[in-house]
């Protein structure tokens, strides 16, 4: 899960739900419907909800809406048009700052029961993108992952959306591996760090 707090680069008028907003657009790349209606930010609105948990409970349609239009005045979102209805992503504007804001407040939620995998971050990142994978390294480490070796970072609960940002916000993706596994050996260490 993103936690997001208002940043100074972005327009005064950024709320929470503008922010909520770039970050479901962030993980899910391009929302579509099939629309020809006037209402389609309303239509858009409501596909957006249905990508995110989070964002169904917690606005209405009319207001995330509303905050679209915002978005797209300020040239964070593209509205686009074609012959089967519309779509919504953001710009590349969108992007840079959603990533900046991200990469500032960016936590991991936390579950109070464990479900038993290991999310494992592996990465061999080459030298010369070696400020990409020193990034990486300070992010996973303020993330609470736990160092198994060298480029190999554990941590019990889901991450992985998180993990993809990251990776591309740094331009580092095709360098880092996530995966989810059932057992490490000797993971006694592991189990008393998270306090399993």
């Amino acid at each position: 899960m993103f936690l997001l707090v208002r940043n100074e680069n972005m327009p005064k008028n950024t709320s929470k739900i503008a922010l909520d907003i770039l970050k479901v657009l962030a993980v899910a790349g391009i929302v579509a419907v099939a629309a020809t209606s006037p209402y389609f930010l309303l239509n858009l609105s409501k596909a957006l909800r249905k990508k995110d948990d989070y964002l169904s409970k917690e606005y209405e349609p009319n207001k995330i809406s509303k905050t679209l239009l915002r978005l797209k005045q300020s040239k964070m979102v593209v509205v686009g048009k074609g012959d089967y209805g519309y779509s919504l992503e953001l710009s590349e504007k969108g992007k840079k700052k959603f990533q900046k804001l991200c990469l500032k407040s960016l936590e991991i939620k936390r579950t109070k029961k464990w479900d038993g995998l290991w999310r494992v971050v592996i990465f061999d990142i080459p030298e010369k993108l070696k400020i990409g994978r020193s990034a990486l390294r300070d992010m996973i480490k303020r993330l609470g992952f736990y160092q198994l070796q060298k480029s190999v970072w554990v941590l019990p609960y889901d991450c992985e959306k998180e993990i993809q940002l990251l990776s591309d916000a740094f331009g580092i993706t095709e360098f880092v591996n996530y995966l989810e596994v059932k057992r490490i050996k000797d993971d006694q260490k592991l189990k008393e760090n998270f306090n399993f």
